[in-house]
């Protein structure tokens, strides 16, 4: 019986811990992939969403991924057709997160596990 309850305590006290580490890692940090982005062009508004085509080209959910790290930097990686890299710096200011990369500032929505924000007259949104 002993061991019955002995096993019962850790069960709960694992799940405890765990909760504990879920509920501390609610920020910003993380790898978030391409979920859908919206624009206009030419008076046109274009909503595009993972598994759709652009142009010719296929939108997987690695047509653009960003990582945030911990440290305060983050790294997005494009692959439109060709693959292009940006890396810069992250800052949360009251309750707001700021991504800064080649002297511009954008402002980052974070929504559960969810990343919105406006970049180059798109709007894109990309899940973890």
């Amino acid at each position: 019986m002993k061991k019955v309850i002995a096993s019962i305590v850790t069960v709960i006290a694992v799940f405890a811990l765990c909760l504990t580490l879920t509920a501390c890692s609610t920020g910003i940090a993380g790898t978030y992939k391409f979920e859908s982005m919206s624009m206009d062009q030419g008076g046109l508004k274009i909503e595009l969403k993972v598994g759709e085509s652009y142009m010719g080209v296929s939108l997987s959910e690695d047509a653009i991924v960003m990582t945030v790290k911990d440290d305060n930097t983050f790294e997005i990686k494009m692959n439109m057709g060709d693959e292009t890299t940006e890396t810069g710096t992250w800052e949360e200011k009251d309750g707001k997160y700021y991504l800064t990369a080649d002297g511009e500032t954008i402002e980052v929505a974070l929504d559960g596990n969810t990343l919105k924000f406006e970049m180059e007259g798109m709007k894109l949104v990309l899940k973890k």
